[in-house]
């Protein structure tokens, strides 16, 4: 074996030990897939110094294998669309960049907002005195609270009483599903740009 194809392998070996995430099937269509991509790359010229070359260009084993797994997780999140799949690829892409970051941290106060008016709505019917959105203060001191306070005094008011119930379950699913449908367009853009393929 030349000195070039054990340091090819040695490089494969590193990416396949970043991979163990996903199927066997997959990681050798990726290896394989790497292989002729650097094969090409060098192409006819020979020593060690221009396969070392080509892999530095490339990038270091574990950022190719991350964002593989990235690539793989984002397109599971397309095909499944449940928040907690596509919460788990903005996560994986927050770790690799900071557009991945910012993604993960809209997708955090979206979904967070969303199962907040979800939470209020299901407990309304449990602690009916307690949960609202309630208003207080005077009219130079004005603010909203959603969930659950014990012991209001008597200038906070109730505005939805229940009606908490549907507008919450509305604004909960509509800001989820929209958040879900804003994740899913930066995982597309965040995955074309950095497109292996």
């Amino acid at each position: 074996m030349s000195p070039q194809s054990e340091t090819i392998d040695s490089y494969l070996r590193q990416v396949r030990a970043g991979l163990r995430a996903l199927p066997t099937s997959e990681v050798e269509d990726i290896l394989n897939e790497l292989r002729v991509h650097i094969t090409e790359r060098v192409g006819a010229e020979t020593g060690e110094a221009a396969v070392n070359s080509v892999l530095r260009a490339l990038g270091k084993p574990e950022q190719i294998a991350a964002l593989y797994v990235a690539e793989n997780l984002s397109l599971q999140a397309e095909s499944c669309r449940s928040p907690w799949t596509v919460l788990r690829s903005v996560f994986h892409w927050a770790t690799l960049s900071v557009k991945g970051f910012v993604l993960f941290a809209i997708c955090l106060i979206g979904y967070s907002f969303g199962l907040s008016f979800f939470l209020a709505a299901l407990l309304k019917p449990l602690h009916p005195e307690d949960v609202g959105l309630w208003t207080s203060g005077n009219h130079q001191d004005f603010s909203l609270h959603v969930g659950g306070f014990s012991g209001h005094s008597g200038e906070e008011r109730e505005l939805l009483g229940w009606w908490l119930i549907p507008v919450g379950c509305s604004l909960g699913g509509g800001t989820i599903l929209l958040t879900t449908h804003f994740a899913l367009w930066g995982l597309r853009r965040l995955r074309s740009s950095r497109n292996l393929r």
